[in-house]
């Protein structure tokens, strides 16, 4: 994600990190990297969700927060079959502009709670020392997703940041769940 969004970044003049949020570069000029991306990442977070489901038990609070965690990976797909109108605004526009907006509602809000759902249930074996850090990056989702919502609202200057700044918490999250994943024998539940 972050790799691409740099290149679709560096291929639109004039963008601004800070001030702009990423999806606007899945519109206009040299689109289709960013909405490559969105595919790609789109993919990564299923498959990761499916590998995860196999690996935590734990009750009700894990599975939907597994549940979330494929939401967020369906919608991002569907991201960059509706890009946004010009500037992204927060206000109704064409259909796409207004999929866009339902889709990125879903998409923020479904991967900032499923890292603190999903460390509920990681109170034993394997997964048990990443429980702290599931619910610490769930939290800290939910918080930055909370501050980019109010962000968008008001226009920040600094939206763009703030966007990057939120997804930062749980795409590490899945990083590193997904290194850690990969070291669990096949038979190994908990």
């Amino acid at each position: 994600m972050v790799a691409l969004w740099a290149v679709a970044s560096v291929l639109r003049p004039g963008y601004d990190q800070l001030a702009q949020k990423g999806s606007e570069l899945g519109t206009g000029q040299n689109s289709i990297v960013m909405n490559v991306n969105f595919l790609v990442t789109a993919i990564l977070i299923v498959i990761f969700a499916l590998g995860l489901f196999r690996g935590i038990r734990g009750g009700i609070w894990p599975r939907i927060g597994l549940g979330l965690l494929l939401l967020s990976g369906l919608t991002e797909a569907m991201t960059g079959f509706f890009p946004c109108d010009p500037g992204c605004p927060a206000t109704l526009g064409s259909f796409s502009q207004n999929a866009h907006l339902g889709i990125g509602l879903t998409f923020f809000g479904s991967i900032a709670f499923s890292p603190l759902l999903i460390g509920l249930g990681m109170s034993e074996g394997f997964w048990k020392p990443y429980r702290s850090y599931s619910i610490l990056s769930g939290i800290s989702g939910v918080c930055l997703c909370t501050g980019f919502s109010v962000a968008v609202l008001v226009s920040s200057p600094y939206i763009g940041l703030i966007e990057r700044l939120f997804l930062a918490v749980p795409f590490l999250w899945i990083e590193l769940m997904a290194i850690h994943m990969l070291r669990v024998p096949l038979d190994t539940k908990g």
